[in-house]
């Protein structure tokens, strides 16, 4: 009897797992999020698509430009915004995001953009979401993830912006080329000797490929990725960040693969202007993305195995760094730093 009764609890146990699981994954997504619009607008020749997500009975909301990282994402980072903007919706915050060129309903080439280029259309997205009778009252500001590191600084100085909240934000796109070497390396398990030597090598390389002169030349055609990374190879975030004057959240993981968190932090430290409202944490055992790095370290989402890709979508906002959300909440509502 008892046995039995040990396994009908059992069979219950693995029925509510099965159940609750089948939940999270029918429920990952952001149709029942907000009130959504979609909402274009025109970058040179680019007609960019995205949506807008309103928070329910909220009026003038304050509301998040995102700002892609690296890559052909479409508006929702192929499903990695997703815990993100349901948690800001959910506390009241509007999102508003956009289909890289040439990537989803957004036409053009990514390609073909420089930083300076994304700064433009991004500050431009900015400027008509401020048209809208439901945000014309709000505050709003950029929240970017690692290249929108050479974005944000410069777009926030292009038209108004009331606070910056940064994620691994990239400073120098050649000692970031070098970083990002090392680190996978390590991920392949070489030797300190050897991973000294291969960021030489990649030093002397970046040098020769990738010259001052070189990164000023056109597209032979149709702009590639050798030419957008040739093209932006001279990025360099600290004369931007040290013009600012705009409130920043700055959050780093001290597990970053992808960017030097120790150099970010120093130069945000050293370079925004005094009298600029900030707010600079590392969070520990979090990755470039603030995921939690005991679960996700990799450098690239397309390295995880597929029985990762389940997990994130079963723990949702629980995949990242605790508290992480909470502190960028309390930032984009009245600038202020939790601890």
């Amino acid at each position: 009897m008892i046995k039995y009764k040990w396994q009908k609890s059992l069979l219950l146990l693995v029925v509510l797992i099965f159940l609750f699981m089948v939940f999270r994954f029918l429920n990952f997504g952001l149709e029942n999020t907000g009130t959504q619009r979609t909402l274009s607008f025109t970058h040179g020749s680019d007609v960019l698509s995205g949506t807008l997500i309103l928070p329910p009975h909220v009026v003038s909301p304050p509301f998040v430009v995102l700002i892609h990282g690296d890559g052909p994402q479409d508006r929702w980072s192929n499903g990695g915004y997703i815990p993100l903007v349901r948690f800001l919706v959910s506390n009241g915050i509007a999102v508003y995001s956009w289909d890289k060129p040439g990537v989803g309903l957004s036409s053009g080439n990514w390609f073909a953009q420089t930083m300076f280029d994304r700064s433009v259309e991004a500050a431009t997205a900015m400027k008509q979401l401020r048209e809208l009778p439901e945000l014309r009252n709000s505050r709003g500001g950029y929240l970017g993830f690692s290249q929108a590191g050479w974005v944000v600084p410069k777009a926030s100085q292009l038209t108004k912006t009331d606070f910056a909240v940064l994620v691994g934000a990239a400073i120098n796109w050649r000692s970031q080329s070098i970083y990002y070497t090392g680190e996978r390396l390590k991920l392949e398990h070489y030797s300190v000797d050897a991973i000294r030597e291969a960021q030489k090598r990649a030093e002397l390389e970046f040098n020769e490929q990738f010259s001052i002169a070189k990164a000023s030349e056109p597209c032979a055609s149709i702009c590639t990725r050798a030419d957008f990374e040739r093209r932006n190879s001279q990025s360099d975030s600290r004369k931007d960040i040290s013009e600012m004057h705009t409130a920043t959240l700055l959050l780093m993981g001290e597990q970053d693969r992808n960017v030097d968190h120790t150099e970010t932090v120093d130069v945000w430290h050293r370079l925004l202007p005094r009298d600029v409202s900030r707010c600079i944490k590392q969070l520990p055992n979090a990755t470039h993305g603030l995921l939690r790095s005991e679960l996700f370290d990799y450098q690239l989402s397309s390295q995880w195995p597929v029985w990762k890709e389940y997990l994130f979508v079963l723990l949702g906002r629980y995949s990242y760094s605790p508290n992480a959300f909470n502190i960028m909440a309390h930032w984009i509502k009245d600038q202020q730093c939790l601890n």
